[in-house]
């Protein structure tokens, strides 16, 4: 059941007006899905992903094994609070650009507590700026690998364009060989 305030959903309420909502292109799913082989992991999860998801949507096109979540499921699952599913093998998402260094932080926290093996971030290509996040990177670059787009995303369900320079910040994807890739 959603949550209604002035005949709207709380969730389209927050689509059209949190600039941390954005939906991620339908190309840039099937992109990273291509390159990472994300058929060869056994437990997918989606942690900011909704309905509406083309993380979820191609994933049940391909059959794949996940779990999706978001605040605004009917758990409101909160990443911060929220546990990956059980035998998580990769967890992949698209989430809030506000909140990149706490998510970044948490996920490599997951890795270290076990509760998934590897990850694949989509965000701002500025995520690889600053001393504080580089001091990150730089005690898990055995298994960090970056993928630079050539060109800028254009995000969808945005009252206005939202056009930004991005990168998938990787960690500890088999297929991913190399530390850097331009895509």
């Amino acid at each position: 059941m959603q949550l209604v305030i002035n005949n709207i959903s709380v969730y389209t309420h927050d689509c059209i007006n949190n600039s941390d909502h954005v939906a991620t292109p339908r190309w840039v799913v099937e992109q990273i899905y291509n390159l990472i082989n994300i058929q060869s992991f056994k437990m997918c999860w989606f942690p900011f992903n909704h309905y509406d998801s083309e993380f979820k949507l191609k994933a049940d096109e391909l059959k794949l094994q996940y779990k999706a979540t978001h605040k605004f499921d009917d758990l409101g699952n909160d990443f911060f609070k929220t546990n990956p599913p059980p035998g998580c093998d990769l967890m992949i998402s698209n989430p809030p650009f506000s909140l990149q260094y706490e998510i970044i932080k948490r996920s490599f926290d997951l890795i270290e507590s076990k509760k998934i093996k590897s990850f694949a971030l989509l965000l701002p290509l500025s995520t690889l700026e600053t001393p504080k996040r580089a001091d990150l990177y730089e005690k898990y670059k055995d298994g960090l690998s970056i993928i630079i787009f050539k060109k800028r995303i254009k995000f969808l369900n945005k009252k206005s364009s939202f056009n930004t320079a991005c990168c998938w910040i990787c960690y500890n994807i088999p297929e991913l060989t190399e530390k850097l890739y331009w895509i």
